[in-house]
């Protein structure tokens, strides 16, 4: 059986994102422009669905979020590079915040087909 190759934790959840603005980022973008939003909250549960073990290494996209945690400051600058401006519980739920400026430039080339 052959090991997994295991992303950077920042690389993998910015891959995940990726796909999820694959998928939602027009309906996302959308919405933000016609309200005038500058931060927009996405939930965590939407980013595990995308979440593609295969590609990152990691089984969950939990243990993507531990690596995270456990890397500390690197990776939160990182993070913050990418426009993530901080995680959020709000009614049982777990966001994640960023700057909309920063969402709609991010380069995901490298990670959608």
């Amino acid at each position: 059986m052959t090991d997994l190759h295991v992303m950077d934790p920042v690389e993998a959840f910015k891959r995940t994102l990726c796909l999820y603005l694959r998928d939602r980022g027009e309906m996302l973008f959308s919405m933000v422009e016609s309200s005038g939003q500058e931060i927009v909250r996405i939930a965590l549960l939407a980013l595990y669905r995308r979440h593609e073990p295969e590609e990152t290494g990691y089984l969950r996209f939990e243990h993507v979020l531990d690596a995270i945690r456990d890397c500390g400051e690197e990776c939160m600058k990182k993070l913050e590079e990418m426009g993530v401006r901080g995680f959020e519980k709000i009614g049982g739920e777990n966001y994640i915040v960023f700057s909309v400026d920063k969402l709609k430039t991010l380069q995901c080339k490298e990670y959608i087909d």
